[in-house]
């Protein structure tokens, strides 16, 4: 009797200690499984974060030196269209330099060798060249006619027209409350600026007023092309500078722009002040345009009005062309209430 019922009872035993140890097996794969999968996720998400973080230093970076040259090359042009009687060989002079920049850099070997001009890429870059012009010379022009508060504030104008470009065009989303009213505040400042404006000119707000559309036209326009056509960011400066040269000693030639060139008596601070201007011209190319593939047109051409501040004060301790109190708090209420904004999604 014993023997009979004893039998089964080891193999049942020696059944559950099988599948007890392939239990604890199982447990220990899945334990396994588990941390192999959590080590991954981990993996994971510190490359993304490591991305993130890269992708922000860029961006932080790239706001930095474009401010820089923004509101540098804003005084210096002011300081070179006086001492140089020539807006359009001012220009051409920085277009030079930055062609000439890029394929030294090139034949130094900082730089990858320049992509040479082909005319499915000069097609949407002529547009570019086309409006750069546009925008530069109106900007010269103005300058030469207002005072550089009353360019900076139409440029603070310019966010809300780029915005709903950036919606139809572009297929970015609509700005956020809080970016609506940011952008408001601004044209509200310049309305007030414009109304205690002592300088004001009907020919000066003529050419700022074309300034004001055609830097719009180029910030929707220029994303595109960055957007859909593949080439590097200094590639980019070569086409844009080189395509730019002509189009723009064309307009001098219209406008009389050479005539008083062959009095001019050249003097160091002439000089000083064209070289000055071709060197962050050079710079303002580059940054320009690595900034532009980082950030929305909407957020770029709002980083180019908060960076204005610093040309301003720079401006009243140079010049007597001011505007009053009034105009000053105005302009900086348009500035203040653009660090508000913030870029929208793509939708």
């Amino acid at each position: 009797k014993n023997l009979h019922f004893g039998f089964p009872t080891i193999f049942v035993k020696i059944k559950n200690s099988r599948l007890n140890m392939m239990a604890e097996v199982q447990k220990e794969d899945d334990a396994e499984a588990q941390t192999r999968l959590l080590d991954s996720r981990s993996e994971e998400s510190e490359a993304k974060e490591a991305k993130a973080a890269l992708k922000h230093g860029e961006i932080v970076w790239g706001i930095a030196a474009y401010a820089f040259c923004s509101a540098s090359l804003l005084v210096i042009n002011k300081v070179a269209v006086n001492a140089i009687p020539s807006a359009s060989f001012v220009l051409i002079c920085q277009f030079a330099a930055s062609v000439c920049a890029v394929l030294g850099l090139s034949a130094l070997g900082y730089l990858d060798s320049v992509e040479p001009l082909s005319m499915a890429k000069i097609r949407p870059f002529m547009g570019i060249s086309i409006l750069f012009c546009a925008c530069l010379w109106c900007n010269v022009k103005a300058l030469e006619y207002a005072n550089v508060e009353t360019v900076i504030v139409f440029r603070a104008m310019v966010p809300i027209a780029v915005a709903i470009c950036d919606f139809w065009f572009l297929g970015q989303a609509l700005p956020s409350l809080r970016s609506w009213l940011s952008l408001l505040v601004i044209v509200l400042g310049a309305v007030l600026y414009v109304l205690t404006d002592d300088g004001f000119q009907v020919e000066a707000y003529l050419w700022v007023v074309l300034y004001f559309i055609s830097l719009s036209t180029e910030m929707v326009y220029v994303k595109y092309v960055v957007e859909s056509v593949d080439m590097t960011t200094w590639g980019r400066v070569y086409y844009n500078n080189v395509l730019s040269i002509p189009l723009t000693f064309g307009l001098g030639l219209a406008f009389g722009e050479f005539d008083q060139l062959a009095e001019l008596e050249w003097s160091n601070e002439q000089i000083g002040a064209l070289l000055a201007s071709c060197v962050v011209g050079v710079g303002i190319s580059y940054a320009g345009f690595n900034l532009r593939k980082l950030v929305t047109a909407t957020s770029f051409t709002v980083i180019g009005v908060l960076c204005k501040i610093a040309s301003v004060l720079i401006n009243i301790f140079i010049w007597d062309k001011h505007a009053n109190a009034t105009g000053i708090a105005a302009l900086c209420i348009c500035i203040f209430a653009g660090t508000f904004y913030q870029q929208s999604a793509k939708r």
